[in-house]
């Protein structure tokens, strides 16, 4: 059965593959930004026709490794490229590179052209000619890490391209990405009334009815890429298309389904009318102008599904105005839609937060280069923020603030924005924002998502209680504020016996209900999704200061096998496994954080077979293993500063125990493994030195967040064996 890649928008590629799976492939496994996936070729020419989120599909036809331009070019030219393209037809050459010694796209492109060109030319045939648009075949070349996959692009051009999208508005979605917010959204064959308020050039008004109607995205496409292929089955073609075209008639005769646009802006609408026409669909989807003060004279069914792309504060200019225009929608959905279904897109938190309304889901998704997220609500009165509770997003917190308070808002905000293009640029939603900045307020204030988690210092004793009580009430009124969230979904965590007259208890049922949630909330990192508990330890069981040495851990470990000492709740190890990790042995002396680690690969869907989780006494443990003479190609070492564990045969110091530790590693690690060795204990000072069996080198700059270059957490090495 031939194997194939199928590519799509970062942070969908579960959904692809469940769509993949539902047009009959099999072996289907997600990785970054694409599923590869096994089928026989009348399953591919459905997912060219049907695959609504798919961006292409590509035919592998050689794997190998070039770290030059040589090697490529001879590679490439192995090919017996007359199996594949005509003589004297077009074609393209297409080229992504990755951490690879060829780095230049172009120059890659050209390369393979080359090698393209003179194989006909060596066999006294026609040159093909180089076409950029609709040629007869256009190949990909995808280079990561030295590894080349030359692939026939079977799609041509980008599968979003379903030719209804003429006229677009000023900021479009792309088709496919509209479909899969859809889909996310609950929409489906079965769904029957929707409206999108500010609609635009109404492409999730055609997506929704293409679903709604079983319109397949494929079918008005006039290019296909796969056509001008040599091994192209056009009668195969001809039964697929013929039965798009049956389903559509068939889909065609509903008569239940209601989709309806509007927009304050009457060329948009005029854009969106247009087209609507392309897509043969002006009979079943109406838009109208209207601004969403007048969306109350519209008249509505009392169940069914809004969905929104609100305008950006890229687009409006002011992060004030947009955080208005969300506030109102929120009392709009609140006042006049409750017993529905809501979608809106955001691409901040904080202006969702202005809904005013709890998220029921929370999707991370790419809107080109925006970072953004899919709110999905449901229209309940009990998830409308409204009371005056904990639940209460303080807008007014800024008012009676002391000079000191307001030092530290000022603070939190420049930190924030100093952090703001970092954090979109990788993609990062759990952060430290703040972390003891200014003497009075001695605190880290950590976000995660749309929740706050502060841990307080413990204050000097030359500090009156009742004022290190008041300046901890200030963190929390001030961070609260700046980041529009709830008192309820803010964790405050101290380090010393609570006194005095401030508890952090929560009382009433809501607060107790986000508690509850806040034991087991879901995020998102690199796209990797881990569990995170704000409520009953000190640690959330995520690291943030971690981040960097989880990816370089998932780098160093791609197709060998990682020993994760101190597992924790092995957040790097998923990171691996998710990367391409042979195999993952975890060892770690708590049931519940093994229990906690085997929770965060079912989330990341990861198969367990090859992957281990032992409760043991990591020291006891190493001992049995070199005993067993296991050997493993990466271990990653975070121990903890101190450990006295009744379950422990001794107590652990890591400043006196660490020499025995690595070299008790070491012993694992075959010629030219790796171990990277990492502790938070400020004062630690490393005793083991190279020499003639091992490299010793200092690594901590390449593991530094930059949220944590103010106050770094950990020091790291790389220990190499030679």
């Amino acid at each position: 059965m031939p194997a194939f890649i199928a590519t799509c928008a970062k942070h969908l590629e579960y959904l692809l593959k469940d769509e993949l799976i539902s047009l009959g492939v099999k072996n289907a496994k997600e990785g970054l930004s694409l599923v590869n996936f096994d089928a026989e070729w009348p399953d591919v020419y459905r997912i060219l026709m049907w695959s609504r989120i798919a961006s292409r599909v590509l035919f592998p036809v050689a794997e190998f490794v070039a770290k030059d331009d040589t090697v490529l070019y001879q590679q490439v030219s192995k090919i017996d490229w007359s199996m594949h393209i005509k003589a004297g037809d077009s074609f393209l050459v297409n080229a992504q590179t990755f951490k690879s010694s060829l780095s230049n796209s172009k120059y890659i492109s050209q390369k393979v052209k080359d090698a393209v060109v003179d194989h006909f030319v060596d066999n006294d045939e026609k040159r093909p000619d180089v076409e950029f648009e609709q040629p007869s075949v256009v190949l990909h070349c995808r280079v990561k890490r030295d590894k080349v996959t030359l692939s026939i692009d079977l799609a041509g051009q980008g599968l979003h391209n379903r030719n209804y999208r003429i006229i677009g508005g000023k900021a479009p979605i792309k088709e496919n990405l509209a479909a899969a917010l859809l889909i996310r959204a609950g929409w489906n064959k079965t769904s029957e009334v929707l409206y999108d308020p500010m609609c635009g050039s109404g492409t999730f008004l055609v997506e929704a009815a293409m679903i709604s109607f079983d319109i397949a995205p494929g079918l008005i496409r006039e290019y296909l890429g796969i056509s001008g292929w040599l091994q192209f089955n056009k009668k195969l073609w001809q039964q697929v298309l013929t039965e798009a075209e049956q389903r559509k008639e068939a889909g065609m005769n509903s008569t239940s389904v209601r989709i309806l646009g509007s927009d304050v802006n009457p060329k948009a609408v005029r854009n969106a009318q247009a087209n609507i026409a392309l897509a043969d669909l002006e009979d079943h989807i109406k838009v109208s102008i209207n601004g969403i003060d007048q969306i109350p004279q519209m008249e509505f069914p009392s169940k069914g599904l809004i969905i929104v792309n609100p305008p950006y504060s890229e687009r409006l200019g002011e992060v004030d105005e947009v955080k208005k225009l969300y506030k109102d929608l929120g009392i709009i959905l609140k006042t006049q839609f409750t017993g529905w279904q809501a979608s809106i897109l955001s691409a901040d938190k904080q202006f969702g937060h202005a809904l005013g309304i709890r998220a029921k889901k929370i999707y991370q998704f790419n809107n080109g280069s925006i970072a953004c997220e899919l709110l999905n609500l449901d229209l309940e009165t009990d998830n409308f923020i409204e009371r005056k509770s904990n639940g209460e997003i303080a807008t007014n917190f800024e008012e009676k603030l002391s000079p000191q308070a307001i030092q530290l808002k000022n603070r939190i905000e420049k930190n924030r924005s100093r952090l703001k293009r970092f954090l979109q640029k990788n993609e990062i939603s759990c952060y430290r924002v703040y972390d003891a900045d200014l003497p009075e307020y001695n605190a880290a204030i950590d976000v995660y998502e749309d929740h706050l988690h502060i841990q307080e210092y413990k204050p000097p004793k030359s500090i009156d209680e009742q004022i290190a009580l008041k300046r901890l009430k200030d963190i929390q009124r001030v961070a609260a504020g700046v980041f529009q969230i709830p008192f309820s979904q803010v964790f405050v965590k101290v380090r010393q016996q609570q006194k005095g007259q401030w508890q952090y208890s929560r009382s009433d049922q809501s607060d107790k209900e986000q508690h509850d949630k806040a034991r087991e909330l879901v995020v998102l990192e690199s796209g990797r999704k881990f569990y995170i508990n704000l409520v009953d330890y000190l640690d959330t069981g995520l690291f943030l200061d971690h981040r960097k040495t989880r990816q370089l851990v998932a780098d160093k470990s791609c197709g060998k096998s990682l020993l994760n000492l101190f597992c924790y709740t092995a957040s790097a190890s998923v990171y691996a496994a998710t990367q391409g990790a042979k195999s993952t042995c975890n060892v770690d002396l708590s049931n519940n954080y093994l229990d906690w680690a085997k929770q965060n690969f079912e989330l990341n869907r990861l198969d367990q077979s090859s992957h281990e989780f032992v409760r043991d006494d990591c020291i006891k443990w190493l001992d049995e293993a070199i005993e067993n003479k296991r050997k493993f190609d990466v271990i990653f070492l975070d121990p903890p500063t101190f450990s006295n564990s009744k379950k422990m045969e001794s107590d652990f110091d890591v400043q006196s125990d660490h020499v025995e530790l690595i070299e008790k590693c070491l012993q694992l690690l075959p010629s030219k493994g790796e171990l990277i060795f990492s502790n938070n204990f400020q004062k630690f000072e490393i005793l083991v030195q190279s020499d003639e069996k091992k490299i010793v080198k200092e690594i901590t700059r390449q593991t530094q967040s930059e949220d944590f270059s103010r106050k770094n957490l950990h020091r790291s090495w790389l220990i190499t064996k030679v």
